[in-house]
């Protein structure tokens, strides 16, 4: 906590920001620059969807989801910190991008499954035909695309942009609140940060059905819950062992700049454990409670 301590008095003192961002000035820089792209995420995907653009073909909806992350998440940050003295391999946004590409894969390629199972999530895209998921965790496959639970190759590169936009946000309110248990007891702050991140990780997932679902209705035309209110309910603690695992976990990614760095291949294996955890998590809800009412 001492250490917590001081990135925190050295944090009050950067001109960076206010207390909100990290004491990493390569992370805090990072930081405004993925908090910029929110805005960016949501303009854009209103965009393709009114215009029907994620479902037009495989090749268009791949680079429709693809130029929804990459140019900004990427190429701008790769433009913008070229003058900045530190390497590619060794800058926050370069190995913030692979920790959630990685984090991605899995959530996409194997957690899905348990939204169609579980959930009872769907997603139609009738002009796709590249579809990627796992074979033997989720639906029979014989019957799983006529029922719209598979995975469109797009979505990888779509979930990556969306968990930018949940994680960003997200560290930033937890450190924020963090901060202000700094002069607590040791004990405290440890309950404390117990809090934040369950509350944190519930209000993101309660979040996105609630705003992204329920208030956006041209969403449903290719994405949705047989049951929105039972997704709210019940479905919303579900979804939040995604964000309980990854949220302090990716908090901790360069966090502190009085320690080294952290690689790109320690990038690597937090993100994997992150995956492997977090579906045990939910395979453990599909043993002991089962899916939410239909």
């Amino acid at each position: 906590m001492a250490s917590e301590a001081s990135a925190a008095t050295a944090h009050k003192r950067s001109p960076l920001d206010a207390g909100w961002l990290s004491a990493n000035p390569d992370k805090a820089f990072a930081e405004k620059i993925f908090l910029g792209y929110v805005p960016f995420f949501f303009v854009y995907n209103g965009v393709i969807q009114r215009m029907g653009w994620l479902d037009v073909g495989t090749f268009w909806h791949i680079v429709t989801n693809f130029c929804m992350w990459f140019p900004y998440c990427v190429l701008l940050p790769l433009w913008l910190r070229r003058s900045s003295g530190i390497s590619i391999r060794d800058s926050f946004w370069f190995k913030y991008n692979v920790y959630m590409f990685v984090w991605c894969f899995y959530a996409t390629y194997y957690h899905t499954e348990y939204f169609f199972d579980l959930l009872h999530m769907h997603y139609r895209f009738p002009d796709v035909t590249l579809l990627f998921d796992s074979a033997l965790i989720g639906p029979d496959e014989t019957t799983a695309a006529a029922a719209w639970q598979k995975v469109p190759v797009g979505m990888y590169f779509n979930t990556v942009g969306f968990w930018i936009c949940y994680h960003t946000p997200a560290i930033v309110l937890m450190r924020r609140v963090r901060r202000l248990t700094l002069s607590w007891s040791g004990g405290s702050q440890r309950l404390a940060w117990v809090a934040i991140v369950l509350v944190t990780a519930l209000f993101f997932a309660w979040g996105e059905t609630y705003f992204y679902f329920m208030q956006w209705e041209i969403v449903k035309n290719n994405v949705w819950y047989e049951n929105m209110s039972e997704m709210l309910r019940v479905g919303s603690i579900f979804y939040s062992m995604y964000f309980i695992v990854s949220f302090p976990n990716a908090y901790r990614l360069d966090e502190n700049p009085d320690e080294p760095g952290w690689s790109v291949s320690r990038v690597v294996i937090e993100a994997s454990f992150v995956g492997i955890a977090s579906m045990t998590l939910l395979d453990l809800w599909a043993n002991f409670i089962g899916p939410i009412s239909t």
